[in-house]
Order: structure tokens, then sequence, then C-alpha cells
């Protein structure tokens, strides 16, 4: 019973930190996107941010767009206001390793110029 105890006192700080890890992301070769956002969702743990833009060939994509939890983005200065549907972004970010259209946002910036962090690893 103690072997037990001991083993998942010693796993557990990894099993919380599991389902923070970015490796599907490409961080080594950040991109940057602009485009128009199409929603938000304020939640924990992680907000997500839904834009579209335009790929090469001049169609639409819908990217979504991985942040920090509310309660850094906060202290970064965002509030749940910030950002609205229909607003035009620019994303810095790391994209998915598999070509699908999502990214761990880095930096944002707003239609007004304003420069948001949007991921404490940056």
């Amino acid at each position: 019973m103690r072997a037990l105890a001991l083993f998942l006192l010693l796993t557990a700080p990894l099993l919380a930190t599991a389902h923070h890890s970015v490796a599907m992301y490409d961080n080594d070769n950040l991109i940057t996107l602009s485009g128009t956002v199409t929603k938000i969702e304020w939640t924990s743990p992680h907000v997500f941010l839904f834009f579209t833009s335009e790929n090469d060939a001049g169609e639409l994509v819908e990217w979504s767009v991985e942040l920090d939890p509310p309660v850094l983005l906060r202290r970064y200065g965002w509030r749940q206001s910030t950002v609205q549907a229909g607003d035009e972004i620019v994303f810095t970010g790391a994209p998915a390793k598999s070509g699908a259209p999502a990214m761990r946002g880095a930096i944002a910036i707003l239609s007004d110029g304003t420069e948001l962090r949007v991921w404490s690893r940056v």
C-alpha cells in the first residue's frame, strides 16, 4: 500500500501537466495569419478562438487557436470583451504538425494595433 501511495505521489505532477502538452504543434516554425474572428470560447483550461483566413488558393479556412487559460489571459490584458465575432485579428503561433488548420497562439494583434500575449511560453 505504501509503494502505491509513493508511486502516485511521485507521478501525480507528471499526470497533472500531461494535458498541457504542446507536442502536437510545430513550435520551431511559427506562422502569422490574419483573418476575421468567428467565435471565441472563454473556457478553462484553455480559451479557444476561431477565425477565418484566406489560404493561397483564395479560399476561406477556419482556424482554431488554443490560448492560455482565462486567468493568465486576464494578466496579459485580455477580457471577455477584448475580441468579438467579426473583429479582424492577426495571430502568430505554432501550427499543428498534422497540417490541420489549428495553432497554439503566441501573439495576437488586434484591429486597433494592440499587441497581446496569448501564451505564457513566449
